[in-house]
Order: C-alpha cells, then sequence, then structure tokens
C-alpha cells in the first residue's frame, strides 16, 4: 500500500521555516519527511474519523502522498434496541423517525454503502446485493429499506427500515440484535483543507525535532530552545487547527 499523508514535503519546509530554525529536512528521497508525515496521518484519521483527499495532485506533491480517493471500511454493529422491555416480551429495536432504527457510522462523511449484511434467522443477506431491498442517500432513498445520512457535521448514520426484521404476523424475527450488521462503506471528503495541511506538517515537524534535532538545527536568533518545548509549541498550535474537525 503506498504511503499517503495529508500533507507535502513542502509544506513541512514551511512549517520549519515559520518556526525560525534552521538547518536541512533533505534525506535520500526524504524518506525521513514522508515517514513523518505518514504516521502523523494515520494518527489524524483515527483521532477524528474522517478522511481527505484530492480529485488532483498538485505539481508540489512529488512524492504522490496526498491521496485520490475516498478509503473504504467495513465494521460489525448492533441494532440498537429500545430500554427495559416487559418480561417475556421480545426485545424490539429502537427507532426514530417511524419504522426507522439508526446506526452511526465509525467514520464520519460516509460517501455511500457498498455492502449491508442484515442478519436473517437463517445467516445474512446483503440488502444491498438483493433485488428486494432499495436505498442510498438522503433525501433521495427516503422511504426506502435503508438509507446514508450525513449531517452538517460530517457524522454518519445509517438508517435501516425495522418492518424487515418481522414475520408475516409482525413478530420479531431475530432474538437478540448484538452483531446484526456487517457494513462496507467508502468515506472521505473531496479537498483537504489548508488547516488540515498545516496541522499535519507541524506536527510531522514536532516529531522530526526530537528525532534529530541537529537535523533542524537552532533558531536563527542563536538562541538555543529546548526541543521539548518547542515540540510542545507547534504540536498545541496544530490542536488548535484541528479543534474545528473534532
Amino acid at each position: 500500500m503506498p504511503d499517503t499523508g495529508y500533507c507535502t514535503v513542502d509544506d513541512v519546509r514551511r512549517a520549519k521555516q515559520k518556526s525560525e530554525l534552521t538547518g536541512e529536512l533533505a534525506s535520500e528521497g526524504n524518506e525521513i519527511v514522508v515517514d513523518a508525515i505518514t504516521a502523523q496521518t494515520e494518527w489524524l484519521e483515527k483521532k477524528l474519523s474522517r478522511h481527505w483527499y484530492v480529485s488532483t495532485r498538485p505539481d508540489e506533491d512529488t512524492h504522490g502522498l496526498l491521496p485520490t480517493g475516498p478509503k473504504s471500511r467495513d465494521d460489525e454493529e448492533d441494532i440498537p434496541t429500545g430500554g427495559a422491555s416487559i418480561v417475556g416480551e421480545p426485545v424490539t429495536p429502537k427507532t426514530w423517525q417511524g419504522t426507522y432504527t439508526r446506526i452511526k457510522l465509525d467514520r464520519r462523511d460516509a460517501e455511500s454503502i457498498t455492502e449491508l449484511l442484515v442478519r436473517t434467522p437463517d445467516g445474512y443477506e446483503d440488502w444491498v446485493g438483493s433485488s428486494e431491498y432499495s436505498g442510498g442517500t438522503w433525501p433521495d432513498a427516503l422511504g426506502d429499506d435503508y438509507y446514508l445520512r450525513i449531517n452538517n457535521g460530517g457524522i454518519s448514520q445509517l438508517y435501516l427500515d425495522t418492518e424487515n426484521l418481522l414475520d408475516e404476523d409482525d413478530e420479531p424475527l431475530l432474538e437478540s440484535y448484538s452483531n446484526a450488521v456487517y457494513v462496507t462503506f467508502d468515506y472521505g471528503h473531496e479537498g483537504i483543507p489548508d488547516t488540515v495541511r498545516k496541522a499535519v506538517a507541524m506536527r510531522a515537524c514536532a516529531k522530526l525535532l526530537i528525532d534529530d534535532e541537529s537535523a533542524l538545527g537552532i533558531p536563527d536568533n542563536g538562541q538555543l530552545v529546548n526541543p521539548e518545548s518547542k515540540k510542545q509549541a507547534m504540536e498545541s498550535a496544530a490542536e488548535e487547527l484541528l479543534e474545528v474537525y473534532r
């Protein structure tokens, strides 16, 4: 799998210059810088549960780091159930908006559902691959068997019509709703914000500062600065840039 990052090597150079550090980032093929960028990118995606990509890489991305498409993920999910039930009565899914139950996906900015395995008494059935079910994205798919909805903050929610989980007598088909759904989906937001690129570059630069203080040099004013203090300052500035995406 090729290295991917939310900034370029040039972005890290600019972050270094703004920190008034001398020295060179260059290594053979800039491997050290690339490794720092990819490590911070992986951390960021897991931290924010988000992915960004560009439609076309800029000329300065000579290492081909910036991702050019969405990512795919598959997760096992529970179908949420209602509160305490009457003894002897079956457990039923919790519903929102009529007969729909709702599952929050583990990544923001989901683009499409590519596979949706829902448990039946006999196994699992793919609602996407079956002609018996219809679905898509909100609002066009409202009223279908399932639909994907993304709110203004990028939160991804999958809605399932619980009527499909009942038998002909409107009795629940399932005794348990734990791990009742396996969902595969594509996710990501086209366009990497400048603030994200800057934050990743600053965190990568901070990592390099600690790993090899001599490679980045000292401030141009000649006054030595504790590298750990400089690292913390850069990471704090990066956190401020990322706050809006939490």
